[in-house]
């Protein structure tokens, strides 16, 4: 007696087929879930093997989907120092005043007003149509990390302060 690979039974006769792309031993009556039998009656057809490139492409996303990200060191955009003076300078340098930028932004005049003078930090929409408008770069990737791991700090004491050597 042979063992159905599909349900589990035991039978007499059993038949390789192919079930969702694995080739699988099953009896008679799971002959019916098998690529074969559903493309004989026009329910679905059976798929061609995936190619060389798509398999590569497939294992090259689960890699990248598996790859443990460190915590500590980040990545992240963030204001550059002196967004203020590069707003102020960027709007000179196309002759506008601050009325006309904000027309151009759909902002308030006191709301152009505030960031210019440094008084409000702006929201990341409005440094994204600031950076289009005025054609400039308020953002900078900046990489910060946790802390020391693995190393110790000047002084700190450590296990091997404790122990003795000969």
């Amino acid at each position: 007696m042979m063992r159905c690979e599909l349900c589990g039974k035991d039978t007499n006769a059993i038949r390789p087929v192919f079930v969702e792309g694995s080739r699988l031993s099953v009896c008679q009556n799971c002959v019916r879930f098998s690529d074969e039998f559903k493309g004989s009656r026009g329910k679905s057809s059976s798929a061609p093997a995936p190619s060389l490139s798509v398999i590569e492409e497939r294992l090259e996303r689960r890699e990248r989907r598996m790859k443990s990200k460190d915590v500590y060191a980040t990545e992240s955009k963030e204001l550059v120092v002196g967004y203020a003076d590069l707003i102020k300078e960027a709007r000179r340098k196309k002759d506008w005043d601050q009325e006309k930028l904000a027309k151009a932004l759909n902002e308030k005049k006191s709301v152009i007003t505030k960031v210019e003078s440094g008084g409000l930090t702006p929201s990341d929409d409005l440094v994204k149509k600031l950076e289009k408008t005025l054609e400039i770069k308020l953002t900078e990737m900046v990489s910060s990390a946790g802390g020391q791991r693995g190393s110790s700090s000047g002084n700190a004491m450590t296990l091997g302060d404790f122990i003795k050597k000969e």
